[in-house]
């Protein structure tokens, strides 16, 4: 099954947020959390993350 009919794109995001930040504060709230609600957090950090990094790693170039 098909996500999407359109195709991926990679490039820049413009966006408001921080993802390091968001990273940060997913965290703290997984911390603070339970069971299935905790690996939830504990993956959309995780997604934060790679997208600071991406970030980081852009710019680098």
């Amino acid at each position: 099954m098909r996500l999407s009919r359109w195709p991926a794109r990679l490039g820049l995001m413009c966006t408001k947020y921080d993802p390091k930040q968001e990273a940060e504060a997913a965290m703290k709230r997984a911390a603070a959390s339970e069971g299935a609600d905790r690996q939830r957090l504990i993956q959309l950090a995780l997604a934060w993350h790679e997208l600071a990094r991406e970030r980081r790693e852009e710019r680098a170039d």
